[in-house]
């Protein structure tokens, strides 16, 4: 009986290993060949007048046809360590109102098999930590709908424009 136990342990254990190892090498929910890839990093508006700091991001479309984009940033409100990072959703319900265009401070079009990028103001105070959190909803080839949720580490000093990368993951 305990050997079927500590058999049943050890396989759990090796499945979970195996799940974030897929998770962390880029299969994540509802990726397909060929769906776009979303960086980002922090910098400064450049704007003498403008305290707040923007978010650069870079979307690569690797598809055959032209995808929709739409940007929000904003403070991240939970510490670092609660927070779960990047994550990607494709909801089934695509009409509702926080998924249409006006919901989004930058909207833009990635033509086919070409990068863009893109420069998102961040809504409301900076944050004091650092932390902010990127949204972007990535409208695809066959009316797929993906919603990243990617937090955007950095300091942000307002009298510098200088950019601190995030780690750019493959989506």
């Amino acid at each position: 009986m305990l050997g079927v136990v500590i058999v049943v342990l050890v396989s759990l254990l090796a499945m979970s290993v195996f799940a974030m190892g897929m998770l962390r090498a880029g299969l994540r929910n509802g990726d397909q060949l060929g769906d776009a890839t979303v960086a980002a990093s922090l910098a400064g508006s450049g704007q003498p007048d403008e305290s707040r700091p923007v978010v650069l991001v870079r979307v690569r479309n690797p598809g055959e046809v032209p995808l929709l984009a739409g940007f929000r940033a904003r403070r991240r409100l939970i510490p670092g360590w609660l927070d779960p990072g990047m994550s990607v959703r494709v909801p089934r319900r695509t009409s509702r109102r926080r998924l249409r265009a006006a919901a989004y401070e930058v909207v833009g079009v990635v033509p086919a098999d070409e990068d863009a990028e893109f420069a998102v103001p961040v809504t409301g105070p900076p944050s004091p930590a650092g932390r902010y959190l990127l949204t972007a909803v990535l409208g695809q080839a066959g009316g797929r709908l993906r919603v990243f949720r990617l937090p955007v580490p950095g300091r942000y000093d307002p009298g510098s424009i200088v950019m601190t990368r995030s780690r750019p993951r493959v989506m």
